[in-house]
């Protein structure tokens, strides 16, 4: 596993001519390229001046918002600090319950590359992994996935989009994966970039096995404030929410969750506004000769040597991206303006 530290938010770059610039586009975080709606920046300015007083205990208010905003009853979900804590509590759980089995070397099985943070939580809770390829298209192989489950398979966990590729899986293969593996975790921190999700209220109701986690830091922009949640069965997330760590959601963070949540036409503007430089992106990636994977995400990335070679260049000329060791290069779509930026240093740089 590859792990890149956080590059600074500005940084000196030598362009392929050989100038120094100050100019840095920053497209490897995975980051909205949109700020807080002002709604959200009021009600933050709002609960500054009550920082002395402890948030809720357990977040019992942001859960019935979630609740009403899924369709999912409120003992179906679990609420954590981003969408790693509360894989980190589900992985607990799935660790213990694997234990409780007679399972001394409980592991989880998930695609490469992914999001660095299973095999970093893996590791904490004492898990093993196991790892299984993409698909060519950069999508998860469902076939290989159920493969590698075993006894010992504490769970398996997939992302749709894929992170770092974009790729979706279909309704289809989703099903597929859920009948073959016991418990699955659902990766969908990039579901509001979807165009065709799938519903997950009637996977849930009909695989118990099924959890699925999402982010209120990608397509709702509140990365900083850390908010994520899982729905699933009352069993799965009844363990779960065992985990859950008390007053871990900030006052600040649910009162700005909620308002973000209620806040679905400004996000479906910014979803449109991201597509369409991401689109720009795309084209300028495939007019250079290092055409990206389809993405249904906040991202693109261009596979193999070509484009871990071809990222190399474009940080040259000022646009810092994510490599992906062996497997590929991602970049992050930034606002109008950064997309301007990206494109010129493609141009320069094939």
């Amino acid at each position: 596993m590859t792990v890149l530290l956080p590059a600074p938010a500005t940084e000196r770059a030598t362009d392929l001519a050989g100038v120094r610039t100050d100019v840095v586009v920053r497209c490897d975080r995975n980051e909205s390229a949109y700020p807080p709606l002002p709604a959200v920046v009021s009600a933050l300015r709002d609960t500054a001046a009550s920082a002395h007083r402890y948030p809720s205990f357990r977040p019992d208010g942001l859960r019935a918002t979630i609740a009403e905003h899924t369709g999912v009853e409120a003992a179906h979900i679990s609420v954590g600090a981003g969408a790693t804590a509360v894989l980190s509590a589900i992985l607990q759980d799935s660790a213990a319950r694997a234990r409780a089995r007679g399972r001394t070397g409980p592991r989880i099985v998930t695609p490469a590359p992914t999001f660095e943070g299973f095999a970093l939580l893996a590791e904490m809770i004492g898990l093993g992994i196991g790892i299984t390829p993409l698909l060519d298209d950069g999508r998860p192989d469902v076939g290989a996935l159920a493969a590698a489950a075993g006894p010992d398979t504490a769970a398996v966990i997939v992302c749709s989009p894929h992170n770092p590729t974009g790729s979706v899986l279909s309704d289809t293969e989703i099903r597929d994966l859920l009948m073959a593996v016991d418990p699955a975790i659902l990766d969908q921190a990039y579901v509001e970039y979807c165009r065709n999700a799938p519903d997950v209220r009637t996977l849930v109701d009909e695989y118990p096995n099924l959890i699925v986690v999402r982010s209120l830091s990608k397509a709702h922009g509140l990365a900083g404030l850390r908010v994520g949640y899982a729905i699933g069965s009352a069993t799965s997330i009844g363990g779960a929410r065992r985990h859950e760590v008390p007053f871990s959601i900030t006052a600040a963070a649910e009162h700005a969750a909620s308002l973000a949540l209620a806040a679905s036409d400004e996000l479906a503007g910014r979803v449109t506004a991201m597509r369409r430089e991401r689109d720009r992106i795309a084209d300028a990636l495939r007019d250079s000769g290092h055409p990206a994977l389809p993405s249904e995400a906040n991202f693109v990335f261009v596979p193999g040597t070509d484009g871990i070679e071809f990222g190399r260049r474009l940080r040259a000329a000022g646009v810092v991206g994510r490599e992906f060791a062996e497997h590929g290069h991602r970049l992050t779509v930034p606002d109008r303006a950064g997309t301007d930026r990206v494109i010129e240093a493609i141009r320069r740089a094939r």
